[in-house]
């Protein structure tokens, strides 16, 4: 268990971070299955019309922000932004499995 990954310490992160997006709880997992999430942070991103045009990573580096050398999420969100199709829609999550509930 890690206290940081608390309902109360996401809501602080969100806070610090000053996050200008909904930031929402999966309470039963039930959205996380629905989609066959398995990793933290694992992403979906869907264009204004709800059809998925990125899964996968947020960048190429989790652990060290400074060496990230492919800003995968960055770019699919630009692409969607400017009418262009999402150069590589898939990409392979990185960081810690999904810990489901019993």
């Amino acid at each position: 268990y890690y206290p940081e990954d608390s309902f109360e310490g996401m809501i602080n992160r969100a806070n610090t971070k000053n996050y200008s997006f909904p930031y929402l709880r999966d309470e039963t997992q039930e959205i996380a299955k629905s989609f066959g999430a398995t990793f933290t942070p694992e992403i979906f991103l869907f264009d204004k019309k709800r059809i998925m045009q990125y899964h996968g990573r947020v960048d190429d580096n989790w652990q060290e922000a400074d060496k990230v050398t492919k800003h995968n999420l960055k770019d699919a969100i630009e692409a969607i932004l400017t009418g262009q199709e999402v150069n590589r829609a898939n990409t392979q999550a990185i960081g810690c499995s999904v810990k489901w509930k019993k």
